[in-house]
């Protein structure tokens, strides 16, 4: 809309400066045609003053009109009668006095090779406001008007001109080009903003993007540190558990403690492979994933933290459960940390435990992990998943912002709640693929 006023605006003003300029050069002609035909007027009038000494009673008159056909005729005056240096007859006509002798003159006859005065709508001869000669409607109004008075001792008549401009023959092309002009110098000056616009954006994209990458950085070097910590402190109770089995000289127990390590390790390698892969933005391979499978994994590595809090785990799969399609490293470090962070919430509880329930819903398969811990206060159930937020004084807050970002990633979701009697709740739902079934 505003462009669109812009454009009538700017078109408007071109035009009527561009009418403006075309009439001003008209009237310059007319001008110049006024200045012709005074000058040409002017010199037929001083032609009567300079004959008239010279004529005769005796002077033939057909010579006399050959010469200056306007005078129709001439006469002496006696020198007793007092006259007028000029006297209107009517009809074009008038008389010119002087030194006795009076001349007809007919300016209809002096006029008629003036083609200048046929390019005004009208033109008038007066002398002492007696109309000697008028063509044209002298009441009609004009855009223009000439007026000048003839340098001559007896003769001084007012040349009167008025004209008005032809509007047939303005370029009218030139009047309206300044319509398509300004439609395109809006246009390219719009393409040239969108374009500033576009590259604008994409450059705050880009710098967008980079602090985004920065901040993931940031918070996958915090997940880094926290999903670390676990591994390597198994990793340091195996290693003095199997330190004091050698000393007790026990070296039956050790090759189990051993394996147990060399998992932890295992699980080390794949988070520094994944955390290698969110560096290099590659997506992780998705594979069919056997989630009762899975969920022992899971049981093994925090083997140690539900014995030490004397858990009872239990699980439910559902009979005709199809196989999750996903990157299986995400999977287990989704459950992994809600399990810890269950282990976490019971300690000191007399009766602790985690139950674990797969089934089919809405083309899709639903995980729920249920605690019997005191369950989540206000304040957790609104800030659970965002980074740094926690409730344990040596928590970093990285555990479930880690999980909310992989599920979102698989195309999930996760609600966390409280049931009744019992503790916190964690629903998640990933959708099923193709490929799966």
């Amino acid at each position: 809309m505003l462009r669109g006023v812009t454009w009538l605006l700017l078109t408007l003003l071109s035009s009527a400066s561009l009418s403006g300029w075309f009439l001003l050069q008209q009237y310059e002609e007319k001008s110049a045609d006024f200045r012709i035909l005074y000058r040409d007027i002017t010199v037929k009038l001083s032609q009567h003053d300079a004959i008239m000494p010279l004529l005769s009673t005796q002077q033939n008159m057909a010579e006399v009109t050959h010469m200056l056909p306007q005078i129709v005729q001439w006469r002496h005056d006696s020198a007793l009668t007092p006259r007028m240096p000029v006297i209107p007859e009517g009809e074009g006509q008038y008389w010119l006095s002087h030194g006795g002798l009076s001349l007809l003159i007919d300016l209809t006859v002096l006029l008629a090779g003036e083609e200048e005065k046929k390019t005004f709508q009208h033109f008038a001869i007066s002398w002492q406001q007696a109309r000697l000669y008028e063509q044209g409607d002298g009441n009609t109004s004009t855009w223009w008007r000439w007026d000048k008075t003839v340098v001559s001792p007896n003769q001084p008549f007012l040349l009167s001109a008025g004209g008005n401009p032809t509007w047939e023959t303005l370029p009218w092309w030139w009047v309206g080009s300044p319509a398509l002009f300004w439609a395109l110098a809006l246009y390219l000056l719009t393409q040239y903003q969108t374009n500033k616009r576009r590259r604008d954006i994409a450059d705050l994209r880009a710098h967008y993007a980079e602090l985004t990458r920065l901040n993931t950085l940031g918070e996958l070097a915090g997940g880094m540190m926290h999903e670390l910590n676990q591994p390597l402190t198994a990793i340091m109770s195996y290693n003095q558990a199997a330190v004091r089995l050698i000393e007790q000289n026990k070296l039956a127990q050790i090759p189990g403690l051993l394996n147990a390590a060399v998992v932890q390790i295992k699980r080390i390698d794949a988070l520094l492979s994944q955390f290698r892969q969110r560096l290099a933005s590659d997506d992780a391979a998705d594979q069919p994933i056997v989630l009762p499978a899975l969920w022992l994994r899971v049981c093994q590595l925090l083997d140690n933290e539900f014995r030490a809090g004397k858990v009872h785990l239990s699980s439910h799969f559902a009979d005709d459960l199809s196989m999750l399609v996903a990157p299986p490293l995400w999977v287990e470090q989704i459950l992994h940390n809600i399990a810890s962070n269950a282990i976490q919430a019971q300690v000191g509880c007399a009766a602790a435990w985690l139950h674990f329930d797969v089934r089919h819903k809405d083309r899709g398969i639903v995980m729920t992990l249920t605690d019997g811990g005191p369950g989540l206060s206000e304040e957790a159930l609104e800030r659970v998943f965002m980074p740094f937020f926690t409730t344990r004084v040596a928590g970093i807050g990285l555990g479930m912002a880690l999980v909310d970002t992989l599920v979102h990633r698989l195309n999930g979701t996760i609600e966390a709640s409280n049931i009744a009697g019992q503790g916190a709740c964690f629903r998640l739902w990933f959708p099923l693929r193709e490929e799966a079934n």
